[in-house]
């Protein structure tokens, strides 16, 4: 309807615009002109507006502290539960975590925490232990030899304490001080370093997140076995 009534104005306007004598390009000119604005604002109006591209940044792959780096993937399965045996992911028994962790990292370790001891290249002197070493003890059963590991995740030199992490029968993955109780004082083993690199590319950690971490001191560990 309104293409209607601009070309009957056209008309009558060409029609007014010869009558008078007036100058036909102007007119014409100026009512093409018209039109067009006119169709433009049409289009702007009954058009959808998209809106812009978002620009999103790139994450590239970057370097990070490989012992910071192992510590975070360990706490990561805090509070997975503890079934002997097992070697994860979504159980564990003292040495299958210790295992699965640093083979994320490449570094492959025996399947047990006596043959874990026995293989360490380096054995640590305890006030030479850093993040990252593991920390033996003895079994429950009473022999002299070891039956647990854990790794160590902050040393406090000051108080010469050591906090380690590690899948114990009560409690599964928790977070304990040595020295803190007689089970642990009394069956301390020593240190064992493996070596790992100085630094790795991001390493993906499992989804699971924890409002708070509540420190958990176990009683006992490898119940059945000296070499779990």
């Amino acid at each position: 309807m309104k293409r209607v009534f601009q070309l009957h104005r056209f008309v009558f306007t060409l029609v007014i615009s010869l009558s008078c004598n007036t100058v036909f390009s102007q007119s014409l000119e100026y009512l093409i002109v018209e039109a067009i604005n006119e169709d433009v604002a049409v289009a702007k109006k009954d058009s959808v507006v998209l809106p812009q591209p978002i620009a999103y940044d790139t994450v590239g792959v970057f370097k990070a502290s490989c012992i910071d780096s192992l510590i975070c993937y360990a706490e990561s399965f805090l509070g997975t539960p503890y079934n002997y045996g097992s070697k994860g992911p979504n159980y564990f028994d003292c040495s299958g975590f210790t295992g699965y962790v640093f083979s994320h990292f490449g570094v492959k370790l025996p399947s047990s925490s006596t043959a874990q001891y026995v293989g360490a290249t380096q054995k640590v002197a305890n006030d030479s232990v850093q993040q990252g070493d593991l920390i033996f003890f003895m079994g429950r059963n009473g022999r002299k030899s070891v039956g647990h590991v854990g790794i160590v995740v902050d040393v406090d030199t000051a108080n010469h304490v050591v906090r380690f992490i590690h899948a114990a029968t009560h409690g599964g993955v928790i977070l304990t001080n040595y020295p803190s109780t007689a089970y642990y004082n009394q069956r301390f083993m020593g240190y064992g370093r493996y070596p790992i690199p100085d630094f790795v590319e991001y390493v993906a950690v499992k989804e699971k997140t924890y409002s708070e971490t509540k420190e958990t001191i176990s009683e006992g560990d490898e119940a059945k076995s000296v070499a779990p």
